[in-house]
């Protein structure tokens, strides 16, 4: 429970009033001793480098923070954020589970383990006598977290297998969410949400800034400053205000490597990468009714240009750049590896929502990109199926009846 009456937090130079969100999470973030940060599947570079900024100012009030991001893998473009490698995958070590065994009546002389199939068999020899059912016990311990902290995540389902196979915990811990997604849900159980920021990480710093404490360093203004820049394409969204730039100028004076972060998500490009994007810039077509930049990949595209499905961020991030007057960027490609499948990747930066887009294809995502496979499908039949889509959700086509038999499959890690 959140106490009302007055007192002094670490987080918080003046005296605790009023119960607003910020002292809400400040006083949540203040009495946590272990705090799991826990990112959506389809990660933005926004909540990576905020996730790596919230850990070093949580860490520098003696909090042990982990981050975990379902699945992921550090791209090169990310790899100028100091600790970059820290962000795990999946969910380690959450509990131990021990077994007891009373060894008063029989004392031990030897120990032995197996594991047969998927079997772990403990072997226990006493010196004399002989154990029995009651002598053994067993105990799960409590989880190694006592907060989560959610950043950037529209729901529970967009954290992946982090939250569907620790559902459990999920439910017995206390949830702080940030984001500034109109599309979001207050799933958690304290709700720090403001669809006017431009990024997850103005909502970290506005709410560091109103608490009152020093917390900026290099690193952390670095990773703020990322993921400002990540989220508005450099200040150039709409939704970039005066606040936003203030804060900028704050995030650099504090040290941030603005030209590092700069270079390395904007004007560093491998060749396959240039070589890949060439082909679908070859290919992109636009409707001015719609607003939207469609393109496709064939599998030999990937096979000259010497590209996988890891370089397709940059190629949507290419497209968007250069595509200015586009609300919705739609990349078509058959996948370079495995059986044949024709998959979709729908940006919708400028628009409401990706998923509603194609909702009815049963996609994967969030309103900013929305991915769909086909397996054993036509590139030519997807792409008209996917076109149908999203211009029926715009309201300019009925919606479509039938559509190529589709799976939802794993997405690669996507930063918008």
């Amino acid at each position: 429970m959140i106490r009302t009456r007055d007192m002094v937090s670490p987080f918080i130079k003046t005296p605790i009033m009023a119960l607003t969100t910020t002292t809400q999470v400040t006083e949540t973030l203040d009495r946590a001793k272990a705090i799991l940060i826990a990112l959506p599947k389809i990660w933005t570079i926004d909540a990576v480098s905020t996730a790596l900024a919230l850990a070093r100012i949580l860490e520098r009030r003696d909090k042990k923070v982990e981050i975990v991001c379902d699945g992921f893998a550090a791209p090169e473009s990310l790899r100028f954020l100091t600790g970059i490698e820290r962000v795990a995958p999946e969910i380690r070590k959450l509990q131990s589970f021990t077994i007891g065994l009373n060894i008063s009546r029989a004392k031990v002389d030897e120990l032995s383990y197996d594991i047969v199939g998927n079997e772990l068999r403990i072997v226990v020899t006493p010196k004399s006598g002989q154990y029995d059912a009651r002598d053994v016990r067993t105990s799960v311990s409590s989880h190694r977290y006592d907060t989560i902290v959610a950043l950037d995540a529209r729901d529970y389902a967009s954290l992946g297998d982090v939250f569907s196979r620790h559902t459990d915990f999920f439910y017995h811990r206390p949830v702080i969410n940030i984001n500034h997604e109109p599309a979001g849900e207050h799933f958690g159980n304290i709700n720090l949400i403001d669809i006017t920021a431009t990024s997850v990480a103005e909502l970290v710093y506005r709410a560091c800034k109103d608490a009152g404490s020093a917390f900026l360093n290099e690193e952390v203004a670095t990773g703020l400053l990322a993921g400002v820049i990540a989220k508005t394409r450099s200040f150039k969204t709409e939704n970039v205000t005066p606040k936003t730039l203030e804060m900028a100028a704050d995030l650099v004076s504090a040290g941030a490597r603005r030209e590092q972060i700069v270079r390395s998500l904007y004007r560093t490009r491998s060749l396959s990468t240039l070589k890949l994007w060439g082909r679908a810039l070859a290919r992109l077509k636009f409707d001015p009714g719609a607003n939207l930049a469609t393109t496709a990949l064939t599998r030999q595209d990937f096979v000259q240009a010497g590209a996988d499905e890891a370089h397709l961020p940059d190629v949507i991030d290419e497209l968007i750049a250069n595509s200015p007057e586009a609300e919705i960027v739609c990349l078509l490609y058959e996948s370079p590896s495995g059986e044949p499948t024709v998959c979709g990747l729908v940006s919708a930066l400028k628009h409401a929502d990706a998923l509603g887009l194609v909702r009815h294809l049963k996609p994967v995502g969030d309103r900013r990109l929305a991915r769909l496979c086909f397996p054993g499908a036509d590139l030519i039949e997807v792409e008209r199926t996917v076109l149908q889509s999203i211009n029926a959700a715009l309201g300019k086509v009925p919606a479509a009846q039938s559509h190529p038999r589709q799976v939802n499959s794993p997405t690669p890690a996507l930063a918008p």
